[in-house]
């Protein structure tokens, strides 16, 4: 298991499902379990889990490509 936290601007909701409807599409519903709406007011980020680390790789790479910096981040677990 590899884990991808993701920091977003401001907390938003609205980059925050799409960022979580990249990591579904990718590796399907576990590696959305637990990343909700409350985690991320209380934290600021999110935690997505992937079953290998190329997967979290394609995620992180989805990520880069679909949303500028400014609007989310990669940040170490």
């Amino acid at each position: 298991m590899t884990d991808v936290k993701i920091v977003f601007h401001a907390n938003d909701r609205k980059i925050s499902a799409m960022v979580k409807a990249l990591a579904f599409e990718i590796d399907g519903p576990k590696s959305v379990e637990g990343v909700s709406k409350e985690y991320l007011e209380k934290n600021g980020h999110l935690v997505f889990h992937f079953r290998s680390e190329e997967k979290a790789k394609e995620f992180r790479e989805a990520v880069a490509l679909y949303l500028p910096g400014f609007l989310s981040r990669v940040a170490s677990v």
